[in-house]
């Protein structure tokens, strides 16, 4: 759950982009994520140095691999199970027999020498160096190898980030993710809009007349939002639209709709729902009294109006949602707070019920609930549904999930109620509460005005509350805040505060139990980790990693440049325990045992035990294990026994 990458993430990182630049740390791969050598998934790899050597702490590749993994690039892969089903169908002895090579559209190509290098047996489409005359092409994402000579593999995809040209793959020019030449970009990066230029630019670099599109990550032009002659226009998030704000002499009024949308009209087509102010040309709706001035103020609830010279309009018919008052020049009411419709004033005498809400009957008069509301029969996390005792949900929040097909059950995947911007967000941000339960917050928020406070997306000008956060993330944090995962989190309001209890200059120094404070981090590094985050972070290029299944543990001491350090982990959770070390957590139901070294391999006995093979033979008092004489209590110092 905490990887954020799939597929062959450690392995790839220094091919990503052709001539980009990695820095090798130590901890080795295994299935992708990079362990620390002592870690349990290092060792049920079979992963060891050169001719079986032990790994050090700053080992950072396998020479050899075993029991059903291969070895590829330096790490070790399980067959059969992906990533390394990528890699390898078959293998034996550690090594892979055949490669997924063939077809145009896979990843690896065969290495056709038969005393090829353990390892180079598959050689990587984007391995330029490669092995034994076979070789890959730089940045290359897939290709093929015809025939049993050595040779270059024929790429037929680049990487993200670079295009295909005469077989060579070529990076794309700046902030561009996907393009067709150097000078054409197709998708540019996350916060850049692409220009009819083909060019990448921030939103304030869309041309006049045009508006940034965070839907498409394009700049687009105010034409296209169907009204006629609009001239400029900005991108509303909470419409999801664009809104047009200036028009063109053909149609020079600006005509605002009740919704917050816009138009552009000449003075016939001011009628009806809106009218002329005095003076300044605008098109008002007929409900709308922002202005408050003599001739430019509307009557509250109003949808059809007509205004006589300069006077204030009057009203002869009311928007759904409101009752009619009078004769002639009327008044509106409002019906219940959650009705589309009525004939009468009160929460219970709805005719309709607007979007969101239902009614237990199947027709009015009646009250509305919403959707989600629990209490009275609603589905958690429904945004639509039909009306009914029992209302059936039709569509759910944008961050809930859906788990049926046309009858949603709704589950929540993030705690941002717009999922942090849809697509181009993410919710990869995990915070673990004192009794493991886990939840989603924001990494990343896809609105280019929006960044992550307290694990939400926020208005970036008004909310930011000193934290330095640009292009939807944090880079930085302010006093009693802390860096995790892209966004800054208070330590005294949830969820912050179920991380950090302390962090007075933007750096958590009190970590609660189930985290720990990551060793050297500064206000612009993330200085708190998980004790269960297996997939760690990195402050310069010392890497601190988490130990998986983790409770609680302590802190690592810091590492020394290019070196990994895990966590020391004290407890785990499921009801497995940790290894003397505290690299792993395992299945250890062996009575009156503390600590197994494999599952159900115990190496350490609880107090009034003492450890005889794997099992633990009570010694008929309450001793501590260090206190019982001439015992030894793990397998590691039974040479000091007696």
């Amino acid at each position: 759950v905490w990887a954020a990458e799939a597929g062959l993430r450690c392995v790839l990182a220094r091919l990503a982009v052709p001539g980009g630049e990695w820095t090798i740390l130590a901890g080795v791969s295994i299935d992708s994520l990079c362990r620390p050598s002592s870690s349990p998934q290092a060792i049920t790899a079979g992963c060891t140095g050169k001719d079986g050597a032990a790994l050090t702490d700053s080992s950072t590749a396998c020479e050899t691999c075993s029991g059903g993994f291969f070895l590829f690039l330096g790490g070790c892969y399980k067959i059969g199970e992906a990533p390394g089903s990528e890699i390898c169908t078959a293998a034996s002895g550690g090594k892979c027999t055949a490669c997924n090579a063939g077809a145009s559209g896979k990843y690896v190509i065969q290495n056709g020498d038969p005393g090829a290098a353990p390892g180079t047996e598959c050689i990587l489409c984007s391995d330029a160096a490669g092995a034994n005359g076979y070789k890959g092409v730089a940045g290359c994402g897939t290709c093929s190898h015809t025939g049993s000579s050595a040779g270059t593999a024929t790429c037929s995809a680049c990487q993200t980030g670079a295009f295909l040209e005469g077989g060579q793959c070529t990076v794309c020019g700046v902030d561009c993710l996907v393009c067709a030449s150097a000078t054409e970009c197709g998708t540019c990066t996350a916060g850049k809009y692409l220009k009819t230029d083909k060019t990448c630019v921030d939103a304030a670099g869309c041309l006049s007349g045009t508006y940034a599109d965070p839907a498409n990550g394009q700049c687009k032009a105010c034409t296209d939002t169907s009204v006629t002659d609009c001239t400029e226009c900005a991108y509303d998030s909470a419409l999801k639209k664009a809104v047009c704000s200036s028009c063109g002499s053909s149609k020079p009024l600006l005509m605002m709709s009740v919704d917050g949308s816009a138009t552009c009209v000449d003075t016939s087509g001011c009628t009806g729902t809106h009218f002329l102010s005095n003076g300044d040309g605008k098109c008002i709706p007929c409900s709308d009294v922002s202005d408050g001035t003599a001739g430019n103020t509307g009557v509250p609830g109003c949808k059809t109006c007509a205004k006589l010279g300069s006077n204030n309009p009057t009203c002869s018919v009311c928007l759904e949602g409101y009752i009619k008052q009078g004769d002639g020049s009327i008044t509106c009411n409002p019906c219940g707070p959650n009705c589309a419709t009525c004939t009468q004033a009160g929460d219970d005498k709805c005719d309709t019920c607007k979007p969101g809400y239902f009614m237990k009957t199947s027709s009015g008069p009646g009250q509305c609930f919403a959707c989600d509301d629990a209490n009275n029969q609603g589905v958690e996390g429904c945004a639509q549904c039909n009306n009914g005792a029992t209302p059936t949900c039709t569509k759910c929040k944008p961050n809930y999930r859906e788990n049926s097909v046309g009858t949603f059950s709704c589950t929540k995947f993030c705690e941002d109620p717009t999922a942090c911007g849809g697509t181009a967000g993410a919710c990869d941000a995990i915070v673990i509460s004192a009794s493991g339960e886990m939840t989603y917050y924001c990494s990343l928020c896809g609105e280019s005005n929006k960044v992550p406070i307290d694990g939400k997306c926020v208005d970036k000008t008004s909310s930011a509350n000193g934290n330095t956060c640009t292009n939807g993330a944090c880079q930085s944090c302010a006093a009693n805040y802390f860096l995790y995962m892209g966004g800054c989190y208070k330590v005294d309001t949830e969820p912050g505060s179920l991380m950090c209890s302390k962090a007075s200059t933007g750096i958590c120094t009190t970590p609660t139990g189930q985290y720990f404070k990551v060793p050297g981090a500064t206000a612009g590094q993330q200085s708190v980790l998980a004790c269960e985050n297996p997939a760690g972070t990195t402050v310069g290029e010392r890497a601190y990693v988490g130990v998986e299944g983790c409770k609680t543990c302590t802190a690592p001491p810091e590492a020394s440049n290019g070196a990994m350090a895990p966590a020391r982990c004290t407890a785990c959770g499921g009801g497995k325990k940790p290894s003397l070390l505290g690299s792993g957590c395992f299945t250890c139901t062996v009575s009156g045992c503390s600590h197994c070294s494999a599952d159900n391999m115990c190496e350490a006995c609880s107090d009034g035990h003492r450890l005889e093979g794997d099992t633990c033979v009570r010694t008929g008092g309450n001793l501590s294990t260090g206190a019982i004489a001439g015992i030894s209590v793990t397998k590691s110092s039974l040479a000091l026994c007696c």
